[in-house]
């Protein structure tokens, strides 16, 4: 009994913990409207979806459905292997969310927790069979399976389905209010705003109280036999609430639908997903006990109460667990992580792109390419004029600015909530099994395809994202099954070494994967804090630039030094670790030209100097980190392949050069820091004499070629490194001129320069 109550004591710290990730993961099918559109404070917005969540747990019933019964059959199962499957699958449970926060991924939780039921439960089932010697076949009957093939249908068919619904719903809201929304928000503003707190209100009826206290089977008969009734009532009082709001309060009614449904979808998640995260071990508790009252022997005992009784979750369960999820949406970096993931997927301003685009994502978008151009033949100019009209971007006028450049506006942000709600709350009303994580996305990708977010400049981009979550879920499904398998088998046959085993593993998982992710983001935290460009004045936008370059340039010369020092040592890990940093300096350098270029665009003033700095400059440091980049990738690979060390005579030439290159960007970096450009002529003798010196060694390295004949792998990595050198060496010169020519009073230029 000792070793079971340590496993039920385990399956309540694994519920909370669970309660952690479940939540990181999930949070984003409710906050994601209300931050991507900036329409409150992120304080006002995290508030009021805790205040959903505290509110769906304290009325939530908590029937444990899907781990009481609706994966396995519990009578075929005794006590002991019960609280195996259970132990598996929240370790797997876990251990999956956690990897998918940490890559900042949606997914499901109610798929996660289907299949590793699945795995835990056959695996159990095989391992049963195989003690009775019973024939492989009867396995089956351990498994719901007809229950199993539902919900899996049901789940994946809501993919295609939330997608085309949110495309056609929110084409239609675009052509309504255009982006230019202010004047039809006048006219039509109350009555969308009706609309949509009806569709909320209904669904927070039916699925946010569904199976709670609030909702009787009587009440829900009623429910569903006054169905218009319910709903023609809800849109008239909402849209005359809305209009008196607009027009006394001057409150925009397209606000009120965005909070209420993040404040519905909160209460619906933590009322009906909740299950996904402390089910098991509730359940598993609730057969300790049986167990306990029962005096049989564990592995004779077995589970019929779980088949013909429904398991309630005690209320102060339920509060600890509200409470538990609504400090995660306060605390949770990750849960932060995955919610900017599906916004910037969504998201209308041209901003960084988080995914790289694949073979596949290039096909798609070429095709659908095609089939537009193909369209647009059949349909009249008159018409087409008209269409494209609703859905320019440049006449964006918000009804209400809240912050600089949200992701979408609140008409997107309404109609993915209202879309989302509509979908999952019909989905219920008949019975149908589906995942709101799958749902809510895709609405989001649909209304964001609709709204043309997925541009030109763009939609490789997003459309590897999508490909990339989707490719998740599936991925969702097979680990989920697999591992849970994996950690059933080692529980049934390790007992209590392989409990503890386990235990320990997944603990380091755990805090190694906490201590990577929180290095991981402070690393991104830095690397986004050194783009910004400060934004009071041209000036400023100047200076800021002149700092990043010159902090970039100091950079580049101390990898360009470690690059060559390693070659002399032959030192591949510390040749690595420069080319290592040399890659981000090459991803940093892309990335300031592009905001560089959105600066550009914001830029005030008829004085083309400013622009011409953040362009040229950045520019001119891409020369230079891509010629770094070379020269650090020839000689690497001449390392690793273990090609013949260079001579002597060839190394002691790059020592020479590596001294009087390191000399000469160091007079560069410090002019630049000082703003001293009085030294300029000095700095251009250096720059002359190390030319000279690299045209020299050239001029020697033909020779050497042509006499001595060297490998031709030798030859090309000493005459890269003389030719990139020679690069660096020039446009570092030029960038110092550059930022005289902007900077500094005009010099009359020397003959040579």
């Amino acid at each position: 009994m000792t070793f079971f109550l340590f496993l039920v004591v385990i399956l309540f710290l694994l519920a909370i913990t669970d309660l952690i990730v479940g939540v990181s993961n999930d949070a984003v099918n409710f906050l994601n409207s209300a931050i991507g559109s900036r329409v409150a404070r992120f304080r006002t917005i995290i508030i009021i979806a805790a205040l959903g969540v505290i509110l769906g747990s304290i009325f939530s019933s908590g029937i444990m459905e899907i781990a009481r019964k609706g994966i396995f059959h519990p009578q075929y199962f005794t006590f002991d292997k019960i609280m195996w499957i259970f132990l598996a699958v929240m370790l797997t449970d876990i251990l999956l969310l956690d990897v998918f926060n940490s890559l900042g991924l949606p997914t499901s939780t109610t798929v996660s927790i289907i299949f590793e039921l699945l795995g835990a439960s056959l695996v159990t089932g095989l391992i049963i069979s195989y003690d009775k010697a019973e024939p492989v076949s009867e396995v089956m009957k351990y498994i719901n399976a007809e229950s199993v093939v539902s919900i899996i249908t049901g789940i994946f068919l809501s993919i295609i389905i939330a997608f085309s619904v949110g495309m056609i719903v929110q084409y239609l809201c675009r052509l309504l209010f255009t982006f230019n929304y202010e004047e039809k928000l006048n006219r039509f503003g109350a009555i969308f705003a009706g609309l949509g707190l009806t569709a909320i209100t209904y669904f927070l009826l039916i699925k946010g109280l569904k199976g709670t206290s609030l909702l009787t089977p009587e009440k829900t008969n009623w429910i569903n036999n006054n169905t218009f009734l319910i709903l023609g009532v809800l849109f008239v009082t909402g849209t005359i609430i809305c209009g008196i709001l607009q027009r006394f309060a001057k409150i925009n009614p397209l606000k009120i639908v965005v909070l209420m449904g993040t404040f519905s979808l909160a209460m619906a998640f933590a009322g009906n997903d909740l299950v996904n995260f402390i089910g098991v071990p509730i359940t598993g508790f609730l057969s300790f006990q049986n167990w306990q009252s029962s005096g049989l022997p564990a592995k004779e005992m077995t589970q019929e109460f779980l088949a013909s009784s429904d398991v309630i979750v005690p209320n102060y369960m339920l509060l600890i667990a509200g409470a538990i999820m609504a400090l995660t949406l306060w605390l949770s970096s990750k849960a932060k992580k995955v919610t900017e993931t599906e916004v910037n997927l969504g998201s209308q301003v041209d901003g960084e792109e988080r995914f790289k685009p694949n073979a596949i994502s290039r096909r798609i978008v070429k095709t659908s390419m095609l089939m537009g151009d193909f369209f647009a033949l059949f349909v009249p100019r008159s018409v087409a004029t008209k269409y494209n009209l609703s859905f320019e971007k440049n006449k964006l006028k918000q009804a209400t600015v809240i912050h600089d450049k949200p992701a979408f506006d609140l008409v997107r942000a309404a109609a993915n909530l209202v879309i989302a709600s509509s979908l999952i709350a019909f989905a219920t009303s008949m019975k149908l099994p589906l995942s709101t994580t799958y749902v809510s996305f895709m609405v989001a990708m649909g209304t964001s395809l609709a709204d043309r977010a997925w541009g030109a400049e763009s939609a490789v981009y997003r459309v590897a994202g999508v490909l990339s979550v989707i490719g998740g879920w599936f991925i969702t499904a097979i680990i989920a099954f697999t591992v849970a398998a994996l950690f059933a088998l080692i529980l049934n046959k390790g007992g209590i070494a392989g409990t503890i085993i386990l235990l320990i593993l997944v603990s380091i998982f755990l805090v190694s994967s906490q201590i990577a992710f929180a290095k991981k983001e402070k690393n991104n935290r830095a690397k986004t804090k050194r783009l910004d460009l400060l934004q009071d004045s041209d000036k400023d936008i100047m200076s800021s630039n002149k700092k990043m370059i010159t902090d970039t340039l100091t950079e580049i010369g101390t990898q360009y030094n470690a690059i060559l020092e390693a070659l002399n040592n032959s030192d591949k890990a510390a040749l690595n670790e420069a080319y290592v940093q040399l890659n981000e300096l090459d991803e940093y350098g892309y990335k300031l030209r592009a905001q560089s270029i959105r600066y550009m665009k914001g830029l005030n003033t008829e004085d083309k100097k400013t622009a011409e700095v953040l362009l040229y400059s950045t520019d001119l440091l891409q020369d230079i980190v891509d010629s770094a980049n070379n020269l650090g990738d020839e000689c690497l690979h001449y390392i690793q392949n273990l090609h013949k060390r260079p001579n002597k005579e060839f190394l002691e030439v790059t020592e020479e050069l590596r001294k009087r290159m390191s000399a000469f960007i160091d007079l560069v970096s410090n002019s630049l820091q000082s703003n001293n450009y009085a030294e300029f002529e000095k700095i251009k003798v250096a720059r002359d004499s190390v030319r000279l010196y690299i045209n020299e060694q050239l001029d020697l390295q033909v020779s050497r070629i042509q006499v001595d004949k060297p490998g031709v792998k030798q030859s090309i990595l000493q005459t890269s490194i003389l030719l990139q050198s020679r690069d660096i060496l020039a446009v570092t010169l030029r960038i110092l001129k550059m930022y005289r020519k902007y900077l500094h009073k005009p010099v009359s230029p020397s003959p040579g320069s």
